[in-house]
């Protein structure tokens, strides 16, 4: 059995599949990871009011959320910081300049959704109003904006994401590049839906960073650390963390600077990588 490790994990297409189910055989792995003194951290690009109880009822020792601008153990916040008022202001402005309607900022306080979101969420059956995380999600048109103030100062975000229609005017390099003094962008989980969609990360700050800044926080070395990932939106946290592992379904190329690639996430994937590297 190997010296304790600190292990980050993301969620979606790593911990939980499209269905944002845990296969069982990842919740086992989990549990005996941990009995074994290792300690495990969500890593994802959601906000906390964003995870189902069911993933957080887990047990997880900790958790880096909206990629990485936020880390918790338990009731403390280790660190969070928030995407500056001019930076919304600048993205706002380039949403509407170049007709992209489905939109959301995430943070602590919830999700803030553009009206295209709302459709989109509707037209997958998913009523943003209703169930688990109703009273998190706010439609931005609803949004009270004090007289002399605007969008970016009133509400308190850590991140965005966004997709076009599937004719966008802009491609996802135009949108890094022109958004560039604002935020770092990578690609989101919207590919079958738009060519160009991405997150909008704070500049300086990502999954990566908040490896380095957990494992200096709870006195781990980099190399004892651990991510598991499977898409471009890990890509920081894997390059950041001691050794990294892509999932069997990984997408953008990933596995090609990963250490290890493990077997599917319907095929145990994340069990067989605790395994491999002789955590359970």
């Amino acid at each position: 059995m190997v010296a304790s490790k600190l292990v980050f994990i993301d969620i979606d297409g790593t911990l939980a599949d499209e269905k944002h189910i845990v296969p069982e055989s990842a919740k086992i792995a989990c549990r005996q990871a941990q009995a074994n003194g290792h300690k495990l951290f969500i890593c994802t690009g959601r906000s906390m009011p964003k995870i189902e109880r069911s993933i957080l009822d887990l047990g997880f020792d900790g958790v880096v959320s909206v990629a990485g601008a936020q880390a918790n153990v338990g009731d403390r916040v280790l660190f969070q910081h928030l995407v500056p008022a001019e930076a919304v202001n600048a993205a706002m402005a380039y949403f509407a300049e170049h007709h992209i309607e489905s939109y959301q900022w995430q943070g602590a306080d919830g999700m803030y959704i553009s009206e295209g979101y709302r459709r989109h969420l509707e037209s997958k059956g998913k009523a943003f109003d209703r169930g688990e995380f109703a009273r998190f999600w706010h439609l931005i048109d609803e949004v009270e904006i004090p007289a002399g103030s605007t969008l970016g100062q009133t509400i308190h975000v850590s991140k965005g994401s966004y997709f076009t229609g599937p004719d966008p005017d802009v491609t996802f390099e135009d949108t890094k590049r022109d958004l560039s003094p604002w935020f770092e962008l990578v690609h989101g989980s919207y590919d079958k839906i738009s060519p160009n969609n991405g997150e909008l990360l704070i500049a300086g700050y990502d999954k990566g960073t908040a490896v380095r800044d957990v494992a200096a926080a709870l006195g781990y070395d980099i190399d004892d650390t651990i991510a598991i990932g499977d898409s471009d939106n890990d890509t920081a946290m894997l390059k950041a963390a001691g050794t990294s592992v892509a999932m069997g379904n990984a997408v953008h190329g990933i596995e090609k600077f990963c250490d290890i690639t493990t077997t599917d996430i319907h095929d145990d994937g994340l069990a067989n990588a605790f395994a491999i590297l002789g955590l359970v």
